[in-house]
């Protein structure tokens, strides 16, 4: 998942995917890396020959970094919880590595936050706003990484409540 996290809306070779996740040894990274594209969900944009060797570029095919509309409704109650528990272990795991680095004083600083609310939306209102985050996150996830820029990362969960009867 985190590999598949990194790799969203770019591309990236094993060394770059290395630097971004220096806590995964390499040996796992490079059979995690099989696996996603043996699976179809890493696929090669593009390959060059480094050192004699060949050093090839990945990308997470197309949807595969989330499920579409017709895969979250094809899936079952408990493949949901599946993906949905994994999606919040590794949520967890990323802030747990930060917050036991990070300077105590400087938290907030560093710009962590995390809340919960609770909003009430129409069903074209929720389309709307879904579509407004969608189209705002898309043009940061462009960003390319810089000296002057730091890494978030951005999580987002919209769960509907039964509706009371």
């Amino acid at each position: 998942m985190r590999l598949v996290t990194e790799l969203a809306g770019r591309q990236m070779t094993p060394g770059q995917l290395a630097e971004a996740l220096p806590d995964v040894p390499q040996a796992t990274l490079y059979r995690q890396i099989n696996r996603l594209l043996e699976g179809g969900v890493f696929e090669v944009v593009a390959e060059q020959v480094v050192n004699g060797a060949t050093e090839r570029t990945y990308a997470v095919v197309g949807g595969g970094d989330r499920l579409s509309l017709d895969e979250r409704q094809a899936i079952t109650p408990e493949q949901h919880v599946r993906y949905f528990s994994t999606f919040a272990a590794v949520l967890i795991d990323t802030f747990t590595r930060y917050v036991q680095q990070a300077d105590p004083d400087r938290l907030a600083e560093d710009g962590l936050s995390y809340n919960r609310a609770i909003i009430y939306l129409s069903d074209a209102e929720r389309e709307s706003f879904q579509a407004q985050i969608i189209q705002l996150v898309g043009q940061v996830m462009a960003n390319q990484p810089t000296p002057e820029r730091k890494r978030y990362t951005l999580a987002s969960v919209t769960i509907p409540e039964e509706r009371s009867q």
